[in-house]
């Protein structure tokens, strides 16, 4: 009995001393392996998105905000904004717009987190999202449509681009937005050169619209289009431009 058990217990040190040895073995092989970069997967489909959250769509819209903020920065990875593929970043913006589409957290993060791309032109795919978000009445969705104006025009360098989403900024339904959100398609026109189109613009709405210009805000625009948009000459022999303060 004695010879039987010592012959089990040894059995037993020699089965703990092999899985040891392997599990050293198996460590100092993969010490040196990290997770790879696999970029950016695919989004979920829209139907399953809440099973993120176990059906509380909520939930789901805040743990899938995490794994967008986080998902290129995990196991002691940093990754470049300029590595991630936006043509799939997008597509999980637009699942999030789906759960939730009155929080600010997601278009602030695709606007002033993912809109810092050193190369801004891989930013593009995200300008319809915030198009999308920005055309919405209620709050202020406006500012994340205005931020898309500022990128297409001063980062992408688009200017034909940048119009074309001033214009849809002026047709916000919204009328809280601050008067210079209407005017910013005529500073567009002026940087292409079209200053006739941008002085009419200008014109119509310190003449239509005073009541709703404040003082400060009437005074800059007479200022921008004597500085800006006229010439001296034009300037010095038009009306607005006397006794600007």
């Amino acid at each position: 009995m004695v010879a039987a058990r010592t012959t089990h217990e040894n059995t037993v040190k020699g089965l703990l001393i092999v899985v040891l040895g392997l599990n050293i073995a198996l460590w100092l092989m993969v010490r040196g392996e990290r997770e790879k970069w696999m970029n950016v997967p695919p989004a979920p489909d829209s139907r399953y998105a809440a099973a993120y959250g176990l059906g509380d769509a909520q939930l789901a819209y805040r743990s899938l905000a995490l794994i967008i903020q986080n998902m290129g920065d995990t196991g002691g990875r940093t990754t470049s904004l300029a590595d991630y593929d936006y043509y799939e970043l997008v597509k999980w913006f637009f699942l999030e717009d789906l759960l939730d589409p009155l929080s600010n957290h997601v278009p602030y993060l695709a606007a002033f987190y993912f809109g810092g791309v050193q190369d801004p032109e891989k930013f593009r795919p995200v300008i319809d999202y915030l198009v999308k978000v920005g055309s919405r009445p209620e709050g202020e969705k406006w500012r994340f449509l205005a931020h898309a104006v500022y990128l297409a025009r001063f980062e992408l360098e688009d200017s034909d681009l940048a119009l074309s989403l001033a214009n849809k900024l002026a047709r916000v339904n919204n009328p809280h937005m601050p008067g210079w959100t209407r005017q910013m398609r005529a500073f567009v026109m002026n940087a292409q050169g079209k200053k006739d189109a941008a002085y009419a613009l200008l014109m119509e709405m310190l003449q239509t619209e005073p009541e709703k210009l404040a003082p400060n805000e009437g005074n800059f625009l007479r200022w921008y289009i004597c500085e800006r948009v006229l010439e001296k000459s034009e300037a010095d022999i038009n009306p607005i431009c006397k006794d600007i303060p």
